[in-house]
């Protein structure tokens, strides 16, 4: 092993070590106090044994076997919130972290229209200050940049904060927790906009969170934006791949109105772009400084997608995960070669529950820093979109649905393209 590789290995070590002390997560969830709203007490609903981390993509010679834990998400009786009990300590993950979707044009159309449509709906100025947290490789705040905004972002992983600063948006590297807004630069004190897509979910301190945010807001024109992944949605869909080690809580409308209205937010919109414009599972919502200028809709619209059986979902769970081997193995039997599309966290997890996933030769994906490395657990290797062509299949499993149109035109066109592209809600429905 070279000396590259052996420092990548000890740095391995070191994040497993710090990912393998949980603060009491192996306690059960009665003994733990709702993260949200402090009170409880908590029930377990969903268990899932033994599943990697999402980004915890290695070459095949790498040494270390990757980390496992169960995932256990418990609801809490006082609040309604689902979440999981203890925290890890992800900042040495975050580090390396290299997640991004700017290859994806239907990516880089959503993030335009949030910029354009938070501008034009809430009467924004040219000038007004807008602050991302968990800002990636900067490709959402440079929409707002070409909407007339100042901008600055918060975000842990090294290698996204070079790539954010070499397109001209600057960017503080750190994993955010509520005493970081008090580093924020003095130019962005207040913001206009406090921005928070698919990153709310990921932090540990839910309320402590809010409680920044609403202190880092202008008063009287302060406006929150939140993604996260639709709790509803994930039940009704049986879309087990979204309970993951690096989210902490999991939402519908109803509990996120809730928790916003306790630390000082009223809900404006469920609704800011519509669902064919948004991200799969996307719950997008715009919230406002109680004593701020912005009115919410007539009516915010609260329907959950499903009412959520808490019992019952385990059962479906695993009637889920049970129709994806019997595809797979199905597929096989009539001796049809399987390839997966889409190598991020919908991908890994999904792998890594199925005992048939040996049986998919490799996954493709867009993002060229995933390639010639293995999903965590089930070992499929990831691999360009032209590994279609060179090594052809019968059938292409889907696992980024939410850009299945665009994958669908991408890969059709390729020469040797597969006979059949299923997307894995299909089966799991």
């Amino acid at each position: 092993m070279d000396n590259k590789a052996a420092d990548e290995d000890q740095s391995g070590k070191q994040m497993k070590n710090a990912l393998l002390m949980p603060v009491d997560s192996a306690v059960r969830g009665s003994e733990h106090k709702c993260r949200v709203c402090g009170a409880g007490p908590l029930s377990r609903w969903v268990h899932m044994p033994a599943m990697p981390l999402t980004e915890e993509l290695r070459p095949p010679d790498y040494g270390s076997s990757p980390f496992l834990a169960d995932i256990d998400v418990y609801r809490c009786t006082a609040c309604g919130v689902s979440q999981t009990v203890g925290e890890r300590d992800l900042s040495p993950y975050y580090v390396d972290y290299g997640y991004t979707v700017g290859q994806s044009p239907f990516a880089a159309r959503f993030m335009q229209r949030l910029a354009d449509t938070v501008r034009d709906r809430f009467g924004m100025q040219q000038g007004f200050k807008v602050i991302e947290i968990g800002s990636g490789d900067g490709a959402q705040l440079a929409c707002f940049q070409r909407a007339g905004a100042e901008v600055f972002g918060i975000e842990p992983s090294a290698e996204l904060c070079r790539v954010s600063r070499a397109r001209g948006v600057p960017v503080m590297e750190a994993l955010f927790m509520p005493q970081t807004a008090a580093l924020l630069p003095e130019a962005f004190q207040p913001a206009d906009v406090l921005l928070m897509t698919y990153t709310f979910d990921h932090l540990p301190d839910p309320s402590g969170t809010l409680e920044a945010a609403r202190r880092s807001l202008h008063p009287g024109r302060g406006l929150l934006v939140l993604e996260v992944h639709d709790l509803s949605r994930i039940v009704e869909r049986r879309e087990y791949c979204l309970f993951e080690h690096e989210h902490y809580t999991y939402w519908t409308a109803e509990t996120l109105r809730s928790t916003l209205a306790n630390s000082g937010f009223r809900l404006l919109t469920t609704e800011l772009l519509p669902e064919n414009e948004r991200r799969g599972n996307s719950l997008l919502v715009a919230a406002a400084v109680m004593d701020a200028a912005h009115s919410p809709e007539s009516e915010v619209l609260l329907t959950e997608a499903a009412q959520i059986d808490y019992d019952a979902f385990q059962q479906e769970l695993e009637q889920g995960i049970a129709a994806l081997d019997a595809f797979v193995e199905a597929e096989a039997s009539l001796g049809r070669t399987i390839a997966g599309y889409g190598g991020g966290g919908r991908g890994v997890m999904t792998l890594a529950a199925m005992t048939s996933a040996w049986r998919i030769k490799y996954v493709c994906d867009a993002n060229t820093g995933l390639h010639g490395r293995l999903a965590p657990k089930s070992r499929v290797p990831v691999a360009s979109v032209d590994r279609l062509t060179q090594e052809p299949v019968d059938t292409l499993l889907v696992f980024s649905y939410g850009y299945m149109a665009e994958i669908r035109e991408a890969v059709e066109k390729l020469p040797n393209a597969p006979q059949r592209i299923v997307s894995m809600l299909d089966i799991l429905k």
